[in-house]
């Protein structure tokens, strides 16, 4: 009896060290796969060009991943605009950082079909969701609030052109000012009799 008792007792001994030890050695292992406590701060990239943020992101250990390209006046093409992870953040090395590029290329946005199918108010409606600005009208003898051209600058638009994202665009409707006057419309008079 003496022998089992003593049998027993090593085994809940061995089985306690395991309970200590497996947990203790697996936090362990987790502290350095997960490089706890090493951090690394994000440059700001805002401005830069793309040779040289990636030149900064590669000197800290980073890699860097283009999610979007935004045209913006003035900015100069390739240059960082947005960067998330925001600089000064905290990440682990080898870390994806996204960036948001500038184009050079003007966005560019179809003209709804509104010349010569649509009201003045629909007409506007169509043009401001689409992005474009709205200029003075211009008036033209013909149905009143009748959307008949569309102008930018000095082209005419048609329905289903590209012009870029933001211009102004001058709507040509009608007056309300017949262009032929009753005086000068002939009645057949037979079909009145």
């Amino acid at each position: 009896m003496n022998r089992n008792l003593k049998i027993i007792l090593i085994n809940i001994l061995a089985m306690l060290a395991v309970v200590i030890a497996v947990p203790f050695v697996a936090l362990e292992w987790l502290d350095g796969y997960t490089q706890h406590g090493k951090t690394i701060e994000v440059p700001n990239l805002c401005g830069m060009q793309l040779e040289e943020a990636a030149s900064a992101l590669r000197s800290r250990k980073l890699d860097f991943e283009i999610v979007d390209h935004k045209y913006v006046k003035g900015a100069k093409d390739d240059e960082v605009l947005e960067q998330r992870p925001v600089a000064a953040s905290k990440v682990k090395e080898g870390r994806k950082i996204e960036l948001t590029m500038s184009s050079s290329h003007e966005p560019m946005q179809v003209i709804p079909p509104v010349v010569d199918n649509s009201s003045l108010r629909e007409a506007q409606a169509r043009l401001r969701a689409s992005g474009f600005k709205l200029g003075a009208n211009v008036l033209v003898p013909g149905e009143k609030d009748w959307v008949y051209s569309l102008l930018c600058g000095k082209d005419t638009l048609r329905n289903g052109m590209q012009i870029p994202v933001g211009s102004t665009v001058v709507l040509v409707i009608g007056s309300g000012d017949d262009e032929e006057d009753e005086s000068d419309v002939v009645i057949d008079e037979p079909w009145f009799e």
